[in-house]
């Protein structure tokens, strides 16, 4: 049977013209005319930005099954529909493909978010105590009373303001994924945790000038060890609920795809289980951690080889722990990758700064390019895409040895909320995620959320229009322009949230574009993303979101 998306073109009068001859030319042989499938679906009339390398913006395409088929004039593609394809009149509006965050923490962050008393918002301890209070009147026997993440008080909450709530039933005050919070003093005692025995897990936590444990657990990932003993354990229902809430929200901003980082082992038992009995609407390329992080070589080398057949999830690197110097010497970093390497997977490492432990931004950078380049020296990475995170404040010399190397470079939106503290000197704080620079240097720029939380400030942290309104105006949170010479264009931003993504998972042949072939990944926007004035590409919505053909996502007021 011959299909129109064997065509992989744009489908125009000429091509369905030599179509409708070689149709006649069977026939005139004698011979049957090959079946030609009409579309399950045509939407027509519309700004149809492709993405493809030639920019081009169409005004129709057609979808069979989960791919695109067809993309062309209104004429062409509308000539395609057969009695049972469904045509859809976009009346104008603007069509993209679905956008991908490059760095999302889906599972670590929902498993705090959709369960425990809801904090989200709160902002004071007078507020965070009544809920709690309110909460314990509910509480069964024996059980840990414990919150979502998304709470902003300052200063933090202490282990003497939930005591004020009870001091006999534990309570746990979630403040991040990471398992930053406190504890009362009841959850202490339940972990073994006093001034006699100030540890958790063999690791030191906070304490007090007298010695006593302040409630605060300690840093990753034994935080969230900690946290997660309170708490009761995940089952296959309660991880449903959770992720299935947390990928609807980001089909609502128009997120088809994710790198889904630093997940452990249950978190990939668990998505496997969901995306083999079909409950996926977010594709998902996996970014692995063990909880022990120096034995992560070790955990991938007991599963299978990285393999991307399956377009809704796969394994796809070691992800962000360890890093070097901040979670590891620069001895043990280089010795993780390469046994990483050896396995057949590659890294995506953090490059960040580390306060408490006094590293630089530029001593993460550079000795994480000085790792690479040591197993670049034993066989070349070129062409093998490996990441870097954050990388916030690379200078031109650094980004000349990223380019060296071919390593594809993920940010995020730093820059657009003005720090509290400036960590470096003016000039280098102006230059924050030089985009402009990385691009000029042919470097791969990947773009994503970093996904916290919603809070009283931001709800939708992982809104992509944020970092993409950031990355074409440079204009801060608070009006600001910074440093104007590392604007892109739209057209270039864009792409960090489309065709890059698809490329830094090594699939470019099959998504991040509108085009016969690709799959039907789509956003159809409420206003044109490409021309709006600046201050009006916060406003950007999604009206509807399609992930393979199938539709995702309705906004309120859309009528698609």
């Amino acid at each position: 049977m011959f299909f129109l998306s064997r065509l992989n073109l744009r489908v125009g009068p000429l091509v369905a013209a030599a179509i409708a001859a070689s149709l006649c030319a069977c026939a005139d042989m004698g011979q049957q005319a090959p079946a030609i499938r009409s579309p399950d679906a045509i939407y027509h009339h519309g700004k149809i930005v492709t993405v493809n390398d030639a920019a081009e913006v169409a005004e129709a395409f057609a979808v069979s099954d989960d791919r695109f088929v067809a993309v062309g004039d209104n004429a062409s593609v509308m000539a395609l529909a057969g009695i049972r394809t469904r045509v859809v009149d976009l009346r104008g509006a603007t069509v993209i493909p679905g956008l991908s965050d490059s760095h999302d923490h889906l599972w670590n962050s929902a498993k705090f978010e959709f369960r425990g008393v809801d904090m989200i918002g709160v902002t004071t301890v007078a507020e965070m105590q009544a809920r709690l209070r309110a909460a314990i009147a509910k509480a069964k026997p024996g059980e840990t009373v414990f919150t979502t993440l998304g709470w902003s008080i300052s200063p933090a909450p202490t282990r003497r303001d939930l005591d004020a709530v009870s001091a006999e039933i534990p309570i746990a005050l979630v403040g991040s994924r990471q398992g930053k919070g406190v504890v009362n003093s009841a959850a202490l005692k339940r972990l073994g945790i006093s001034k006699a025995n100030p540890t958790f897990g063999g690791t030191n936590v906070p304490v007090d000038p007298a010695g006593e444990p302040t409630g605060a657990p300690p840093g990753y990932p034994t935080s969230l060890q900690m946290m997660e003993a309170l708490l009761p354990p995940l089952t296959p229902e309660v991880e449903d609920m959770m992720v299935t809430k947390a990928m609807a929200k980001r089909n609502a901003l128009g997120i088809t795809s994710t790198r889904e980082l630093s997940i452990w082992p249950q978190a990939v038992t668990a998505l496997q289980r969901m995306r083999r009995e079909g409950k996926l609407t977010i594709r998902m390329a996996l970014g692995l951690e063990y909880p022990e992080q120096l034995a992560t070589a070790n955990y991938l080398g007991s599963l299978p080889a990285v393999k991307r057949d399956d377009p809704w999830l796969f394994l796809d690197a070691a992800s962000e722990e360890p890093w070097p110097p901040g979670s590891a010497s620069l001895g043990e970093f280089t010795a993780h990758i390469r046994e990483v390497r050896r396995l057949g997977w590659r890294t995506a490492p953090h490059v960040g700064a580390d306060a408490a432990r006094g590293v630089t931004y530029d001593q993460a950078t550079d000795q994480t390019l000085t790792a690479y380049e040591a197993i670049d020296s034993e066989s070349s990475l070129s062409g093998k895409r490996w990441y870097m995170e954050h990388v916030m404040f690379a200078t031109p010399a650094q980004m000349e040895r990223m380019a060296r190397l071919g390593v594809l470079v993920s940010v995020q939106d730093a820059g657009y909320e003005p720090p509290a503290r400036a960590p470096l000197p003016p000039e280098r704080m102006a230059h924050q995620n030089p985009i402009r620079g990385f691009i000029d240097h042919k470097i791969i720029v990947i773009g994503g959320s970093d996904y916290t939380s919603p809070n009283a400030e931001e709800y939708e942290p992982n809104n992509l229009m944020i970092p993409f309104y950031f990355y074409v105006t440079r204009k801060t949170k608070t009006g600001e322009i910074v440093t104007p010479s590392e604007k892109v264009n739209r057209d270039e931003a864009l792409r960090i949230f489309t065709v890059n993504p698809a490329y830094a998972t090594f699939q470019e042949k099959i998504k991040g574009q509108i085009a016969s072939g690709m799959l039907a990944d789509f956003v159809i926007l409420n206003q044109d993303l490409m021309t709006v004035p600046d201050e009006k590409i916060l406003a950007t919505r999604p009206l509807a979101t399609f992930v393979g053909g199938r539709q995702v996502y309705a906004a309120p007021e859309s009528r698609f």
